[in-house]
């Protein structure tokens, strides 16, 4: 894979739709409490971070944009401590990747995105063990679920390989 500080993958319509045809589960935080006590869950979504904090579940990462479908700037809290970083639309950035990593070597976090969130869910995926379990939004619906093992790791590895890369400097 190709990491080079300033460059991006770009995120294909092709792709896009294949990702959306490889939703996880839907799920509740009851769900996530019950069935994946002791997983280290991540979350990609402001209202799905905000509904696991609800329950008491405490994400080991948690990657947020400070909105909503809806758009409203400041719905969102800024929480201090938290990384930033910018993430164009359908893109994921190479800083972006590398953080995901770090963090998910490391002691978690929270990372506050600039732009779009939504695609996070790739290199975390990438990045993670299979011990983990990936919560997400999806608008109109509600929460979804993956549990990661070799099979969804190998089909984000190959989506991965067929992005173009973009240097964005």
């Amino acid at each position: 894979m190709q990491l080079k500080s300033g460059n991006e993958f770009v995120v294909s319509e092709d792709i896009r739709e294949e990702i959306a045809r490889n939703n996880g589960v839907l799920c509740t935080p009851h769900n996530i409490l019950n069935q994946y006590s002791g997983a280290r869950i991540v979350a990609v979504g402001d209202v799905t971070t905000v509904e696991l904090h609800k329950a008491g579940i405490m994400p080991y990462i948690e990657i947020v944009d400070l909105k909503t479908k809806r758009g409203i700037e400041g719905e969102f809290p800024s929480v201090p401590g938290s990384h930033r970083i910018k993430n164009d639309h359908a893109t994921l950035s190479h800083d972006l990747f590398l953080l995901i990593q770090s963090l998910m070597n490391g002691n978690g976090g929270r990372i506050e995105i600039d732009g779009e969130e939504d695609l996070a869910v790739i290199p975390i995926i990438f990045y993670s063990d299979l011990n983990t379990v990936v919560t997400y939004g999806i608008p109109d619906v509600g929460m979804a679920c993956i549990p990661v093992n070799l099979e969804v790791k190998n089909l984000v590895t190959q989506m991965i390989e067929r992005m173009e890369v973009r240097c964005q400097n």
